[in-house]
């Protein structure tokens, strides 16, 4: 992220730049106290789930010339303690050799609409159900079939004037199975005929352990957007979703010989 500081309205007197960590300050002489910082659209939030692909979609809107590069520009405030920053949900581009120019409020109303994962994880997508066979029970030592199951979800709202359609989709599944072992997979797993017990799946569990776990559940939904009906345009990053906790009972099995019935020996081992 790159620091663009001073007022959008300009004013006299001198200017200056100095480095720091890593982002270049720009001092315009008018200073009230809002900066703005900008950063690429394609990577903001995106952590490790980061898609090359996006970068190339979303950086082909930035044409004027050649290597140009989309960025979102976001609003700070200090004259509040701790400043805060407020998503402009606007967008420019940067070229190379030219230095960047703050917005103002004329060219913040130009901009194209940026929906940040920011605000692609603030709409209520419905987090995935989870599910077990048997249903919340399981053997020590056997295979326990734990599954989810999401659905594509769709969205219309409106952000800064101007109608949005939004989708998602589960793109991955982060499995904590309560004993200290996860697993992270892009399929969803399934239920299997008859109750499922010790039938290993792309997403069982074999539990080593007599106990209650909770299995917990992240579900990673990718998306995309539309603004007032144009082209669809990719949300850089992965909205994280977390399902409630699946509760699994894991008991153990022990096999006795026995010459009564129980009816004949309600007292009998297994009675």
């Amino acid at each position: 992220m790159t620091n663009y500081s001073g007022s959008a309205e300009g004013g006299s007197g001198g200017s200056g730049q100095r480095e720091a960590a890593g982002a270049t300050n720009a001092y315009l002489p008018t200073d009230d106290g809002i900066d703005y910082i900008y950063e690429r659209v394609c990577t903001a939030g995106a952590q490790d789930f980061m898609d090359p692909g996006y970068c190339v979609q979303l950086n082909a809107q930035c044409d004027a010339q050649a290597d140009g590069m989309l960025v979102q520009w976001i609003e700070v405030n200090r004259n509040t303690s701790p400043p805060t920053e407020t998503a402009t949900g606007r967008s420019g581009c940067l070229y190379p050799g030219q230095p960047p120019v703050a917005p103002t409020a004329e060219t913040l109303g130009e901009a194209p609409i940026i929906i940040t994962l920011t605000e692609f994880e603030s709409q209520p997508i419905l987090a995935a159900g989870v599910f077990s066979q048997p249903d919340q029970f399981g053997l020590r030592n056997a295979h326990s079939n734990l599954y989810a199951v999401a659905n594509d979800q769709e969205f219309t709202f409106e952000f800064q004037n101007a109608q949005i359609e939004l989708r998602a989709w589960p793109v991955s599944y982060e499995w904590s199975y309560g004993d200290g072992t996860s697993l992270t997979t892009s399929n969803p797993g399934s239920a299997v005929p008859g109750d499922g017990f010790d039938t290993e799946t792309p997403t069982s569990h074999l539990y080593t352990e007599t106990g209650d776990y909770f299995v917990q559940l992240d579900t990673l939904f990718a998306g995309d957007y539309s603004v007032d009906g144009g082209p669809w345009l990719p949300v850089a990053g992965l909205a994280r979703v977390s399902s409630e906790p699946h509760l699994m009972s894991i008991w153990r099995s022990e096999r006795h010989s026995v010459a009564d019935n129980c009816l004949e020996n309600p007292a009998g081992v297994g009675c």
